[in-house]
């Protein structure tokens, strides 16, 4: 059977590890048919990844197709007829919707050509498309602390401002020593609330995008959609002029996603791309595609999320991921340490791939993207990443998650109401409803969640504002001083489905 294939290179981020650069290609997708199945076969680069006795890093790799009515579809993989070489191993989730590929052992480059990932059999001919995100595995078994011992609206154990410890399968609410206590809410835990631990974690697996998501990234979701699906996913209608900003406002605040090709309304979807340096000339290397992508609404991440057969992430996550399971150390950012953020001044390479910001001082505290002082707004993620940073200079979580103190804030949901509480950590399944939004059971803001946020003085809530009730962001952003980007701290903004800023963004999981 002959297939009909458009080779799809998703640079989702210039991205970084633990003191070293990382960059992942997908390319060469061909297909292979055997004895009554077939196969994708592809390339996949990346650099500096690693697998130790801490965690690894891998590459979430996942395709779509186009339907014989010009719309795209998520492709399932079968599980079968996997094949790579001897020092990497290809581990399909349950679901089936993708593959994570990762390095056996050690450290360094990743060129792994050949791969072959048996998909589900198709009839005639269709156009694929393959994407690959950096993901960073969060042990499942590593006990961890929430709260880190301060008293305002953070997790604690119990009546106390000590911090808790996640150390059991399930968790239960109060205020009573040894439960764990939200001082903006408790109550009970849906069954399957993802709380980032099992006891028997060496069989489960959870992993985290290492970056925040990237502008090239939603610039690829978004010429995946229908004119339809489009509307509901960026702020301005399709059929606009090309030029025209998709999402942001101003290039000012950085977002340089625009219409490259109008579409027709209702029936042919635009064209996107990215031209940051506003000459008109689209996805350039000084494009912005590494820049974390802003503006996006919570529904809009939920929607890329379930796309990417992810799902949003849990507070609970959030700080494992950047705490891992040392213990709490008060008002510390992500890097582990509670060191003044470092001054930086200016951006090199503006919307390159190799932007880095200029630093004063010493380079040995923890970095991040606060607020005006600390540079030009949103950033390259992964930019205080350099070649010869630790930890603490990349500000890097412990499993090498970056820019989680932080250039945007990223959505989560809580634990402190109802519909927060009531996620039950399902993935997403590849595809979106006929609006455009993701369409998966029990996640906050979907399926009929989607409610007017109490007043919440705790979360800085205000009565009568539209939202997706329990979602509320982490990580602080280029608009606040540094005390928001510590990583207990919890008085960030609610989301809301409409309302677009120039900070807020985020990034997914995925466990099974």
């Amino acid at each position: 059977m002959k297939r009909s294939l458009s080779i799809c290179i998703i640079l989702v981020c210039l991205s970084f590890g633990i003191a070293r650069g990382n960059g992942i290609v997908l390319s060469n997708i061909t297909s292979v048919n055997g004895a009554g199945f077939v196969q994708l076969q592809f390339d996949l680069t990346w650099n500096n990844s690693w697998f130790n006795a801490i965690n690894r890093d891998a590459a979430w790799v996942f395709f779509k197709f186009k339907d014989n009515d010009g719309t795209w579809h998520h492709l399932n993989l079968t599980n079968a007829n996997n094949v790579i070489s001897a020092d990497f191993t290809i581990q399909v989730p349950t679901d089936l919707t993708g593959a994570f590929i990762y390095r056996n052992t050690g450290l360094g480059n990743n060129s792994i050509l050949g791969v072959q990932l048996g998909v589900t059999n198709l009839p005639g001919s269709f156009d694929v498309k393959g994407f690959a995100i950096e993901m960073v595995q969060l042990p499942m078994d590593d006990t961890y602390n929430v709260g880190d011992g301060q008293a305002t609206n953070f997790y604690r154990n119990g009546s106390t401002v000590a911090p808790f410890l996640v150390n059991a399968n399930t968790i239960t609410m109060g205020t009573t020593a040894g439960l764990l206590n939200d001082p903006v809410g408790n109550g009970t835990l849906a069954t399957g609330f993802p709380i980032g631990y099992n006891i028997a974690g060496a069989s489960l697996n959870l992993y985290m995008m290492k970056h925040e998501l990237s502008q090239a990234a939603y610039r690829d979701f978004l010429n995946t959609l229908t004119y339809t699906q489009q509307v509901s996913r960026t702020a301005v209608l399709p059929n606009l002029a090309a030029g025209t900003l998709a999402i942001g406002t101003v290039l000012t605040y950085r977002n340089g996603i625009k219409i490259s090709t109008s579409g027709v309304a209702s029936t042919t979807p635009a064209v996107y791309g990215c031209d940051l340096n506003n000459n008109a000339v689209y996805n350039e290397t000084t494009d912005g595609e590494w820049v974390a992508c802003n503006f996006l609404t919570y529904m809009d991440l939920a929607a890329f999320l379930d796309w990417a057969a992810l799902r949003p992430m849990t507070e609970l996550e959030f700080e494992k991921s950047c705490r891992g399971p040392l213990s709490a150390v008060a008002a510390e950012y992500a890097a582990g340490t509670a060191a003044s953020a470092t001054s930086v001044f200016g951006q090199n390479n503006w919307g390159a791939a190799n932007e880095s910001y200029t630093y004063s001082g010493s380079v040995l505290n923890a970095n991040i993207t606060h607020n005006a002082a600390s540079g030009s707004r949103i950033t390259r993620v992964g930019i205080h990443a350099t070649a010869s940073a630790t930890r603490i200079s990349a500000g890097a979580g412990y499993y090498g998650a970056l820019d989680l103190s932080g250039n945007i804030q990223e959505y989560c949901v809580i634990t402190g109401n109802a519909a927060g509480r009531s996620f039950t950590g399902i993935n997403g399944n590849g595809d979106l409803n006929s609006a455009g939004d993701a369409d998966v059971n029990y996640w906050p803001g979907i399926n009929g969640n989607i409610a007017v946020i109490a007043a919440n003085t705790a979360y800085g809530g205000t009565t009568g504002v539209t939202g997706a009730a329990g979602i509320f962001t982490r990580g602080g952003g280029t608009g606040w001083v540094p005390v928001n980007a510590q990583t207990s701290t919890r008085n960030d903004t609610p989301a809301t489905t409409s309302v677009r800023t120039t900070q807020t963004g985020g990034r997914g999981v995925k466990n099974w």
